[in-house]
């Protein structure tokens, strides 16, 4: 049960984050960070893949894709010295991301 709960908030923590990117107002912060609008657009395309992917088989393919995409985007807002406040649903959403397999083992073991 809590895996799902757990994957459910990834989902639309991400969900969240590719409308930001689709919409636009993510532009500045890619482009401050000397990346362009191509790049946005396929992080938005991996996050829409990999956020299906926790519902699949592929749970653990999509987790370490999501990690590597939210160590990114924690990455570039500290480049650019950006207030914590601003990366703090990143951070919350990397947590998330290490506790799922961590939770998926501990069932595993239980069993």
């Amino acid at each position: 049960m809590e895996v799902t709960i757990i994957k459910i908030t990834l989902a639309v923590i991400f969900a969240l984050s590719v409308v930001g990117k689709l919409t636009g107002k993510s532009m500045s912060t890619f482009e401050n960070a000397g990346y362009g609008s191509m790049v946005m657009y396929a992080t938005a395309i991996a996050e829409i893949i990999f956020s299906v992917g926790l519902f699949t088989r592929y749970e653990l393919f999509s987790t370490v894709g999501l990690l590597a995409i939210i160590g990114g985007a924690v990455f570039t807002l500290f480049r650019q010295r950006v207030k914590p406040a601003k990366y703090a649903l990143a951070l919350i959403a990397a947590a998330l991301l290490v506790a799922l397999p961590v939770l998926r083992i501990s069932q595993s073991s239980l069993t």
